[in-house]
């Protein structure tokens, strides 16, 4: 299979994905819209050192991201495509580097050096998180980069080997802190088992040596901590050295979920590569005893997923640095399938994606009126369940085996291109904060103070280029207060669509991620002259989610 075009056409599949998500989708609370704020407000302070949310030293994440984003607003001012661009930037590098690694592990096999690629490309998930702004693609990005110098060492490369996986921690802590070693040292600490024969430079210097790229790699991050730790004072100290990173591992605050969890989440990571009746037909694995580049992509994916299923906090989105390796491995063993077998998989999923098109039109028939599911659907434009079921049979007709992997990549590209203008036309608005953005960055210009009643995460301050922080009150008795301190102001609050709130005295309101939940913009004095309603608003259970810490 020629590598140019192949290339080409997985470069193009990226741009396919980033250009319908950022025309499909907005700034995604609070994940997306905080971590933009966040580079807002260090643009802002023209502070690059200590990142900061709603004028607070923000410690959960370093901030190489931002980095990113102020780059592209230097060239081009601020603005959100570019910021939205930088993430996905970094998940086109992945495409490169899944290919430059196939080069690596399997010179004589040059099919592999283009379809790993594409595999990637198309697994639904990377797919997804490959055009979000998120750091996730940074630290997939990172631990590409360790495999290849780890890879290269192993091949008689130690220098620039060890060089590449200390630049990749270093660069994968200035992303996300130091989970990134989870994701790269599992592949060279257990080489005796991959490897063939032990390296050229020994067993002893090989250890040495991977110990020298992660106090590389530590130096290279704390360029950055150790004049951020002194400016950001000591409770931001402590949290990047501690509370944000071994603190997190041991005991995470959210996404607690059981220890089995990522083995019940692979069949969905690797949707619907993994499931070819060509690859799991013939006993395959004894191909891995004479590959050492599949025992390296095994072992890679393997030791990750053990090690993150010890982690108390768990989002399918952490095994994303997993996924290049899947590629690799799928890459490797699909070419020498039987050219029967391959064409029943593509009948197989033709029949999944025609099957999914004619749900899409009838289900909307058998739903009641009121369902939310029949309500995104029938919003959905029409383009979309037939551009699903117009992929379905062309999968079932094309019979051409060299060309089934592009097209089985083309489909499931499309798919999710197809998906992202059902979100658009179903849940975008609830997502969308630039309206609620927009009205409070008028008010602020005019003088007026806003406070957020709850857990504030960020959501308006870039959307709305706001220049002052939200006072954010998370007790009745701070609510109290500052509603008789600030009389002709505003208070935003979360509530429960369902609760019938009159909109006497709301100054602006709109969803807040779901149809069930709404945020309002309410004036004080309207709040002051009604005791109830007040109480309505923030009573525990009411607030949408947001904290209610009880009486004062």
């Amino acid at each position: 299979m020629p590598r140019r075009p192949i290339v080409s056409g997985y470069a193009l599949l990226w741009g396919l994905l980033v250009v319908t998500g950022l025309a499909c989708r907005p700034l995604i609370p609070v994940d997306e819209t905080r971590a933009v704020s966040v580079a807002w407000e260090m643009w802002q302070r023209g502070d690059f050192l200590v990142p900061h949310l709603n004028g607070e030293a923000y410690s959960h994440k370093p901030p190489l991201l931002q980095w990113g984003m102020h780059l592209g607003w230097f060239l081009t001012g601020v603005n959100q495509w570019t910021s939205r661009l930088v993430a996905p930037l970094f998940g086109l590098a992945s495409l490169f580097l899944t290919g430059a690694l196939a080069r690596r592990l399997w010179p004589e096999r040059p099919e592999t050096h283009s379809l790993a690629p594409l595999i990637l490309v198309s697994f639904p998930v990377w797919a997804l998180w490959t055009t979000l702004t998120l750091y996730d693609m940074l630290v997939a990005f990172f631990a590409l980069l360790g495999l290849l110098g780890i890879w290269r060492s192993a091949r008689g490369e130690p220098r620039i080997g060890e060089l590449l996986t200390g630049i990749a921690i270093g660069g994968g802590v200035l992303s996300k802190g130091p989970v990134v070693l989870l994701f790269i040292l599992p592949a060279g600490l257990l080489a005796p088992w991959w490897l063939e024969t032990r390296p050229e430079q020994g067993w002893r210097r090989w250890y040495l040596g991977l110990l020298g790229t992660v106090l590389l790699g530590a130096l290279l991050a704390l360029v950055w901590a150790i004049p951020a730790a002194l400016a950001g004072g000591e409770e931001y100290r402590h949290a990047i050295f501690w509370g944000q990173s071994a603190g997190r591992i041991a005991n995470s605050f959210a996404h607690r979920r059981p220890w089995w969890w990522y083995a019940a989440m692979l069949p969905v990571l690797l949707l619907p590569w993994g499931f070819r009746f060509s690859l799991w037909r013939e006993r395959r694995w004894t191909a891995f005893a004479a590959d050492a580049g599949l025992r390296f992509c095994l072992t890679q994916v393997v030791a990750v997923l053990l090690l993150l299923s010890l982690i108390s906090g768990k989002q399918i989105h952490y095994a994303l640095s997993v996924l290049p390796s899947a590629a690799l491995m799928l890459a490797r063993l699909l070419p020498e399938s039987p050219e029967r077998w391959v064409r029943i998989d593509q009948t197989v999923l033709g029949g999944v994606f025609l099957g999914l098109a004619l749900l899409l039109i009838g289900l909307p028939k058998v739903l009641g009126a009121e369902n939310p599911v029949r309500e995104i659907i029938t919003s959905a434009p029409p383009i979309a369940p037939l551009g699903i079921g117009a992929i379905g049979v062309l999968l079932i007709l094309k019979r051409s085996r060299g060309s089934m992997p592009s097209l089985t990549a083309y489909a499931l590209v499309g798919f999710m291109m197809a998906a992202h203008l059902v979100y658009r036309a179903g849940k975008g608005p609830e997502d969308d904060m630039q309206p609620m953005a927009a009205r409070l960055a008028e008010l602020q210009a005019q003088g007026a103070a806003i406070a957020y009643w709850g857990k504030y995460s960020g959501e308006f301050q870039f959307l709305g280029r706001l220049r002052k922080p939200l006072e954010v009150l998370l007790s009745r008795r701070e609510l109290t207060d500052w509603l008789a301190a600030h009389p002709d102001d505003y208070v935003l609050i979360v509530h429960r669509s369902e609760q019938g709130v009159a909109p006497r005295g709301m100054e602006f309101v709109q969803d807040y991620r779901s149809p069930r939940r709404r945020i309002g913009l309410w004036k004080t004095s309207a709040l002051k002259a009604d005791p109830a309603l007040l109480t309505s608003l923030t009573r525990r259970g009411n607030a949408a989610g947001n904290p209610d810490l009880g009486p004062s």
